[in-house]
């Protein structure tokens, strides 16, 4: 009995087909650039129109088969995909249609440029990441299909019996060496994958105990103090002192209550007042306010937005979270250097990777970038933990980011880390632009 895969299961299949066939823009370009060629040349040197016809017939398949699997159109079904795999089957048969009737062809001009076409999709089925096995049966169908086409076509140039059963026996040959390659590889990508989402889960058990850990120790220094401060109060005398101790207490409360807060923001659950903010007259509002904030020796440059840019969101909280990029850049660069602020529009969710936005592009980048030394690739990966700091002990609670992070992703947009060029770090703000200005 054919149990059919699940939702998720299909949509990672059909991800996977397009990500084997389009997933790389600049092989495309060469692989559909090199068929327009071919089908050119080989039309001028013929003299024949079947070559357009037959490029004309090819681009329109592979047009339908990228409307099926484009990742972009959300809903996903198994009746899709098994549409994608037909396409796929079309897609093939047309290609391979070409070379293999040029080694029918009377001139043996043609036979270098049929064997060519033949090797390159060998390799290029080879080398690439093979989406499911359901496109290793249909390669090796076609493989199969083909040797057995030179097969036919060499009959009549052979003379005895024993040529016939060494070309059928290579024939097969190669068709199993073809399959166990493609099978192999088939299998050590499922491997890496497993290897993959076992290490992610060790990753997710790393942060929670991090956390825990963070909360916890965070939480007892405030309370120790408290606690100490409160004693101190009872055993005091002078009014003078006690009012110290009661203040250091408030202090302490003030301190718990805010990492209460940030822990609340980085959940992504804060309570959030979205307007529409014109972003070129935010930045210019936020100008003076960092401006006092900001050690006199850091140059505060805040770029102009090109385009009047609007998102709706949080404007208060949307301060706060800029207000806390730029004292992180400000400590990242001891108190010395450029900290430049700006906005700009982002057309699609691959820049906002590993981020991934849930909302659709367009979206609007709001980046501070520091001149500081920026940080190595294992840091930044961890950098919007939480309770994943770079301070020192007692200078932070290594929530800022985390914070700013689950305000982003509430908001519907995401955190973007990056090391700048030539130095420092670029953080950006991922926010969905208004619709009706897209």
């Amino acid at each position: 009995m054919n149990v059919s895969p699940m939702p998720n299961e299909t949509s990672a299949r059909l991800i996977r087909l397009y990500r084997a066939d389009y997933g790389t823009k600049s092989e495309v370009i060469v692989r559909m650039g090199g068929v327009v060629f071919a089908a050119i040349a080989l039309s001028l040197v013929t003299g024949s129109a079947l070559f357009i016809a037959w490029l004309g017939l090819y681009l329109i398949q592979q047009a339908i088969y990228f409307r099926v699997i484009d990742p972009r159109r959300r809903k996903y079904s198994m009746r899709r995909f098994q549409l994608a795999l037909v396409l796929y089957s079309i897609g093939t048969a047309i290609f391979l249609s070409v070379p293999l009737y040029l080694l029918t062809w009377p001139s043996p001009s043609m036979y270098m440029p049929a064997v060519f076409a033949l090797l390159g999709t060998v390799l290029y089925a080879i080398q690439r990441e093979n989406p499911t096995s359901d496109v290793l049966m249909i390669d090796t169908g076609f493989f199969a299909a083909g040797c057995a086409w030179i097969f036919y076509i060499s009959l009549p140039k052979l003379d005895f019996f024993l040529d016939h059963a060494v070309l059928l026996g290579f024939c097969v040959l190669v068709t199993y060496l073809f399959f166990r390659a493609q099978d192999v590889e088939l299998r050590r990508q499922a491997a890496r994958r497993v290897a993959e989402r076992r290490y992610a889960q060790a990753q997710k058990a790393r942060a929670l105990n991090q956390f825990v850990g963070g909360v916890a120790h965070d939480f007892n220094n405030q309370i120790t103090a408290i606690m100490g401060n409160l004693e101190l109060f009872e055993l005091l005398d002078d009014p003078d002192e006690r009012r110290s101790a009661m203040q250091q207490c408030r202090i302490a409360a003030d301190r718990a209550a805010l990492t209460v807060q940030q822990l609340v923001a980085s959940s992504g659950r804060t309570r959030l007042q979205p307007v529409r903010l014109e972003i070129d007259t935010f930045l210019k509002d936020l100008d003076p306010v960092l401006t006092d904030l900001l050690d006199p020796k850091v140059e505060l440059d805040i770029k102009s937005a090109d385009y009047d840019f609007q998102v709706s969101v949080d404007r208060d909280m949307l301060e706060t979270c800029l207000i806390q990029l730029s004292l992180n850049a400000q400590d990242a660069m001891q108190g010395e250097g450029r900290i430049e602020i700006g906005a700009r529009r982002v057309l699609s969710r691959a820049a906002a990777a590993p981020g991934q936005p849930e909302s659709d592009p367009p979206y609007i980048g709001i980046y501070v970038q520091d001149a500081g030394p920026g940080v190595s690739d294992e840091t930044l990966s961890k950098l919007s933990e939480p309770f994943y700091t770079t301070k020192g002990v007692g200078a932070g609670t290594g929530l800022g980011l985390s914070a700013v992070s689950g305000f982003a992703k509430q908001s519907g947009g995401a955190l973007v880390l990056d090391n700048a060029l030539p130095s420092g770090l670029h953080v950006m703000i991922l926010l969905p632009q208004t619709r009706d200005l897209a």
